[in-house]
């Protein structure tokens, strides 16, 4: 299937990787590319379930807990080629045409794979498969490189929600947003969210607040990783009463869904046409560093560099740095 290489769009495939994102929190966005890079009708990731160490293990044991995730799911487009609960993927590709995957990692320790369904159309090509292998290399960099859920990074908060339930984990009270949120969550493990109690990931925070003087080093907080964002939360008592009422009290879990900032600088770049080159050095000046920053990550000269930076500041309309950073980095929240 011929067609011309789009280089801009290898570019911000390339750069949306090299972020320090998880795939799963970049990967919305990634799928957009690969369908204008690879023509196709639907896209799915699988991610395997990272392997706990003994230590988590034997924590989740003794607090009756497991772990999540149970591995990651994505599908760009509904009700075509999406396994759902109880479809197996066998069922999932007769639905397509044409089918194209490739394996993440390697066949000793795999990641996970990415495939590709055309309904309808030419069946992928040579060309197509290059080009697929091209953006599983992207793909292993990113899940290879990935910072922790969070890790040192700021943000915007798209969304928050909370919910309430018991000690045992029945849900009290759940609003529209946290359900939202705990059923993305649910779809990317492929399982179905039981409103009525809550998933393994509330259920450690709940457990870490109930096991607070036994086990410190158990926060009540954590992150995880999802489509488009990153999920943080955190648990609190939220009714007062002794030890003796302990199994009465209620607790708190408060839901924040957020954009971190070298995804939110990733989509300001797309606002307007820049080079593979200019769109780089935009991209690690807008994450802090100004131009050093572009020259420790870059292979170019300093006239290159200095051309790039003033096609940037054109294109965005500032005259220094500080003006960039204004227009890429909106107002933030710690993560």
């Amino acid at each position: 299937m011929s067609r011309k290489k789009n280089s801009r769009q290898w570019a911000r495939l390339r750069i949306l990787c090299s972020g320090g994102l998880h795939l799963m929190t970049i990967i919305p966005d990634a799928l957009e590319l690969v369908r204008e890079l690879i023509p196709n009708s639907a896209s799915q990731l699988f991610l395997h379930a990272p392997r706990a160490a003994d230590e988590d293990m034997q924590e989740a044991t003794v607090l009756g807990v497991l772990p999540p995730p149970n591995g990651y799911f994505y599908g760009d487009a509904a009700n075509f080629g999406v396994v759902a609960p109880g479809v197996s993927q066998a069922q999932a590709r007769a639905r397509a045409s044409h089918v194209l995957e490739v394996q993440l990692g390697s066949s000793a320790a795999p990641f996970g794979t990415v495939t590709l369904l055309r309904e309808e159309g030419p069946a992928f090509d040579r060309d197509d498969e290059e080009d697929l292998g091209r953006v599983a290399n992207y793909f292993d960099y990113a899940l290879r490189n990935a910072d922790s859920a969070g890790a040192g990074m700021s943000g915007t908060i798209e969304d928050e929600a909370m919910l309430l339930a018991t000690l045992g984990g029945d849900i009290l009270f759940l609003s529209d947003s946290a359900g939202a949120l705990l059923d993305l969550l649910a779809s990317q493990e492929q399982q179905v969210f039981d409103r009525r109690t809550l998933p393994p990931f509330c259920l450690r925070l709940v457990e870490s607040v109930v096991h607070g003087e036994r086990y410190p080093w158990r926060l009540p907080a954590g992150t995880l990783d999802l489509a488009g964002g990153v999920l943080e939360a955190r648990a609190q008592w939220m009714s007062s009463g002794s030890q003796d009422v302990l199994h009465h009290r209620t607790v708190g879990i408060f839901l924040k869904y957020v954009v971190p900032m070298p995804l939110r600088i990733w989509r300001a770049l797309g606002s307007v046409e820049l080079s593979p080159q200019q769109m780089e050095v935009a991209f690690w000046m807008g994450l802090g560093g100004g131009r050093e920053a572009a020259r420790s990550r870059m292979d170019v000269s300093d006239a290159v560099l200095r051309d790039c930076v003033k096609a940037v500041y054109e294109k965005f309309g500032c005259t220094s740095e500080a003006g960039l950073l204004a227009i890429l980095r909106p107002t933030v929240s710690r993560m």
